[in-house]
């Protein structure tokens, strides 16, 4: 005769991803949503933003843009 089976919980545990780096951030000075598409040189980042149901892209200063 065998006693009872004991069922614990299972000692691994899940695999977790790190988060990646978000690319939304926001204009400093209008507070506008933007996307950095990539960063420049000389401190430079090109940005899409949406206006209305066009999307537009520029370069502006990273100072300019804080994390949404």
């Amino acid at each position: 005769m065998r006693g009872p089976v004991m069922f614990g919980k299972s000692k691994s545990k899940a695999a977790t991803t790190p988060a990646a780096p978000s690319d939304q951030y926001r204009l400093k000075a209008t507070g506008r949503r933007v996307t950095v598409l990539e960063h420049l040189g000389g401190g430079d980042v090109r940005i899409a933003m949406d206006s209305g149901h066009v999307t537009r892209d520029d370069i502006v200063s990273a100072r300019d843009i804080t994390r949404a």
